[in-house]
């Protein structure tokens, strides 16, 4: 497949940014290019260059996916390409006003798992922190779809089913309220059980995120007994495990203001192990945040 050629990546932000840090801070306002000397032109011209190049390589990438004559793999260097530049915010919201997104969103809701999940991951660097993206997946009733995914046994489909989620309802109450009236809970909960390391660790922080910035969602996970599902796959480590990371920091954060009902046999196995996590001081001196979860949980199931 030919393409453009690589660019260095920039938005406009960058572009400001950089435009500052090339600008001394006695420089005097210009009244024209004249002013300007040789080398801030020749920078000045190169990042407008660099900006035209990102919308002809996602103007090149849309071209190519709406050609039915090409492979999968073909279609999947375009969707890397749109990927490499829709994260600004201007530009994913552009992308979506001249229609590039309708393309996406059909391999997200068609079973084909060599295009979806790439989709998925494009939406959710679309959504994060940007309302008028969240806005419009959440009309184009795109949460549901990627709730029934969250758990799939592709790895990376499940992977990126949990980010765009996580785009789509973070400061974003209405497409929490979505999220939830999809089942979410129940699926994320069951994302605690995947055989895929990554996906459950993804499920956890998720479940800690939410609750720490949404009481009723605490509420609402704490009564699925989510601390016994995370407390059963808690285990003391030698060093810095990211497992356990997300473990104990899901335990903290549904611990505020919450009282668990644990069998009295899982609460003395677990308060062995967070013990031993306490007591641990390879972690303790490098993981010093580790620590504090784990004296904030064995606190809670110690009342």
């Amino acid at each position: 497949m030919s393409r453009v050629p690589p660019k260095h990546k920039q938005n406009l932000e960058g572009l400001l940014r950089l435009a500052v840090e090339h600008t001394g801070e006695d420089a005097e306002p210009a009244e024209n290019l004249d002013n300007i000397d040789t080398q801030k032109q020749e920078f000045l011209q190169g990042a407008l260059q660099s900006m035209s190049m990102t919308v002809d390589e996602v103007q090149y990438a849309l071209a190519k996916l709406n050609n039915d004559s090409i492979s999968t793999a073909e279609k999947l260097e375009c969707l890397v390409i749109i990927r490499d530049n829709i994260d600004d915010i201007d530009a994913a919201n552009s992308f979506v006003k001249v229609g590039g997104i309708t393309t996406l969103l059909a391999y997200i809701r068609t079973p084909n798992r060599d295009l979806r999940p790439q989709s998925i991951y494009i939406v959710a660097e679309m959504a994060q922190n940007n309302e008028f993206c969240q806005n419009y997946f959440l009309n184009e009733k795109l949460i549901p779809v990627l709730t029934s995914t969250m758990n799939d046994t592709d790895e990376d489909l499940a992977k990126g089913s949990i980010y765009a989620v996580s785009s789509l309802v973070q400061n974003f109450p209405a497409g929490l309220k979505e999220f939830l009236r999809t089942n979410g809970v129940k699926q994320i909960l069951a994302c605690l059980s995947s055989n895929h390391s990554p996906v459950y660790i993804k499920a956890a922080f998720l479940i800690a995120t939410l609750s720490s910035n949404d009481n009723s969602f605490r509420d609402l996970v704490n009564k699925q007994n989510a601390a016994q599902i995370l407390l059963s796959k808690l285990e003391a480590k030698d060093e810095y495990d990211d497992k356990q990371e997300a473990t104990l920091y899901a335990l903290s954060a549904l611990s505020v203001n919450s009282k668990w009902k644990i069998p009295s046999s899982q609460q003395k196995e677990a308060a062995v192990t967070l013990k031993q996590i306490i007591n641990n001081k390879a972690l303790a001196d490098t993981c010093e945040e580790t620590i504090q979860y784990a004296r904030t949980v064995l606190n809670t199931i110690s009342k």
